[in-house]
């Protein structure tokens, strides 16, 4: 049996976001993105998600009593298994639920949408065979890190590892456990943007609620990337709603509107958009803010 393993330092920066090997003169590369960055079955981002400069993910800053969520991008040669493992140091500090994302076909690309919980370590030769598209290159995984309310305010190795025949490629984060906590909250349950959306339009709902006072009529939420990136949005929406008791209304929400590119609040609740130009990352720096702002 194949145990998990860490590596004895860390990587260098560039392969901390891409960790690449060789297999039989093919590459083979693990990949982490954030969740606004999806992942087609060919290892590209899907057009809609692309940003200018993507970030990369090697030292996210986490909330406690909150979620972060990672793709992790799986490249092998045809018909290679493989084997995908998480690993932390500290061990147990984090709860990790790993999903294999399913792809839809839409227009002329495919898209990563529905989830399906998967046991970790994931062996590849368990995934089944009807549901591959025609040459596809990559498995994209959804990464759920839950942080709980009362985990230390530190440091903790957080990596991905992927075994193949001889080979490991290692993927590793210094996740930073801030000392902000989500507030308690009820979760969206209203229906989600169209699939071939941006990533982004997923956090709108629960942003639309707070800050121009649109309802909703409930609706079946199947489990999908959709559905977490909105979910991940209510956690931020509950953190600005705390803030406004300290910083005020005017101070948190104008500065919100600032970083979501709006002209004034009005014109942003008719047509809810983020910066141009900036690709579905952008929201990465509202989030950056509101953890900034509670400590």
């Amino acid at each position: 049996m194949v145990q998990k393993r860490w590596s004895k330092r860390w990587l260098p920066c560039a392969a901390a976001l891409v960790a690449t090997t060789r297999v039989a003169a093919q590459p083979v590369q693990l990949k982490i993105y954030s969740e606004f960055q999806r992942v087609d079955p060919f290892g590209r981002i899907v057009r809609v998600d692309r940003a200018p400069r993507p970030r990369e993910i090697l030292s996210p800053a986490v909330p406690r009593n909150g979620y972060a969520s990672f793709h992790l991008a799986v490249t092998v040669p045809p018909g290679q298994p493989f084997r995908l493992f998480l690993g932390q140091n500290p061990d147990d500090i984090f709860k990790l639920t790993l999903y294999r994302e399913r792809f839809v076909h839409v227009g002329d690309q495919w898209i990563p949408d529905e989830l399906v919980r998967v046991l970790e370590p994931y062996d590849s030769r368990a995934q089944p065979a009807e549901e591959a598209v025609p040459g596809q290159t990559t498995t994209v995984f959804w990464l759920d890190v839950w942080t709980p309310a009362q985990a230390p305010v530190r440091r903790v190795r957080l990596e991905a590892q992927l075994n193949v025949g001889d080979h490991w490629v290692i993927a590793p984060m210094e996740v930073r456990i801030r000392p902000v906590r989500i507030p308690d909250h009820a979760p969206p349950t209203t229906a989600l943007p169209p699939v071939e959306a941006p990533a982004d339009h997923a956090t709108f709902e629960p942003w639309l609620r707070f800050l121009c006072g649109r309802t909703g009529w409930p609706a079946p939420v199947p489990l999908s990337v959709r559905r977490m990136i909105r979910r991940n949005a209510a956690q931020d929406v509950a953190l600005a709603a705390q803030l406004e008791e300290r910083l005020g209304p005017e101070a948190v929400r104008g500065r919100v509107l600032e970083i979501a590119g709006a002209a004034d609040r009005d014109s942003w609740c008719r047509e809810p958009e983020g910066p141009r130009g900036q690709g579905a990352e952008w929201y990465l720096k509202l989030r950056d803010y509101l953890l900034k702002a509670a400590e």
